[in-house]
């Protein structure tokens, strides 16, 4: 069984053997290819291991490889791998998007900055990592480097006009990061410890290589003419809820404080209208 796939180790033939002879019979049962896509996902198994499977339970021949293919990939039981298989293809294929647009505008041994914006919870972060592997290890500098000391106190006071303004300290951003890099400088700055509430870690980064500037706020007005590039992750407002609730770092509270200076520099700012790249977040 599986011996005329090219390439497959004995280990991993004998697992998917063990997974044919636990399926099948589910289907002499009569239960169905549904009832084997519900096994092979509580089990675990990859979408190309289950597709193999199935196969195989589909007695090999012409044409089985692409309809057990379509039993996989239909499959309700499949809905969430193939949800994240799904947001992994489509991170590339913007990574890849922003790298192209990168390049076009760099000029040999000067500094090329980017700025990746979004609300909290668009996947920025992961799309400026997918970039940054793309431009050949670019540095990226996180926007919450730049979170603002002050007192909880304090913070809590902020209406939304002053959140946008004061919960990250862009013009420390500009001084440290943007306006030497732009000359032609090192940029040299300090991270936010998230732990301690204070500034700690120095960070330098030398120019004439790609700099990827990601976070919430990045393409702010104030800071737009120091990058080459900008683009915005536009994900779903809800979702990006959803994923920021799921991290479970923040209160009720702080997460409606927070979203609503987002809204306010959203819709006072457009930064999907000002930006080189509008990026669609799923």
């Amino acid at each position: 069984m599986f011996d005329t796939i090219l390439g497959l180790d004995p280990e991993r033939a004998a697992r998917l053997t063990a997974l044919v002879q636990q399926c099948r019979p589910l289907l002499d049962r009569g239960e169905g290819m549904d009832a084997v896509q519900r096994l092979l996902r509580d089990r675990n198994i990859a979408i190309m291991d289950a597709i193999l499977v199935t196969r195989e339970l589909l007695a090999p021949g012409p044409g089985t490889l692409g309809q057990a293919k379509a039993i996989v990939l239909t499959s309700p039981g499949r809905d969430d791998a193939l949800r994240a298989h799904q947001q992994i293809v489509d991170t590339v294929e913007r990574a890849q998007d922003i790298a192209e647009a990168a390049r076009s505008v760099a000029r040999g041994g000067e500094t090329t900055i980017i700025a990746i914006d979004g609300a909290g919870g668009s996947g920025k972060t992961t799309l400026a990592a997918a970039a940054a592997e793309l431009l050949e290890g670019a540095a990226i500098v996180h926007g919450d480097d730049f979170y603002r000391p002050m007192s909880e106190h304090e913070r809590a006071q902020l209406d939304p006009q002053q959140g946008y303004q004061r919960y990250f300290d862009w013009q420390r951003l500009r001084d440290q990061v943007l306006a030497p890099l732009r000359a032609g400088q090192a940029a040299r700055y300090q991270s936010y410890d998230w732990a301690t509430g204070q500034l700690a870690a120095w960070h330098e980064i030398n120019p004439g290589t790609t700099v990827i500037v990601e976070g919430v706020y990045s393409a702010r007005p104030e800071l737009a003419s120091y990058y080459h590039l900008t683009a915005y992750v536009d994900t779903p407002r809800e979702i990006c809820l959803q994923r920021v609730r799921v991290r479970g770092e923040n209160s009720e509270e702080w997460i409606r404080r927070w979203r609503a200076a987002e809204d306010f520099y959203l819709r006072t700012t457009w930064p999907q209208t000002r930006v080189h790249l509008l990026v669609r977040g799923y």
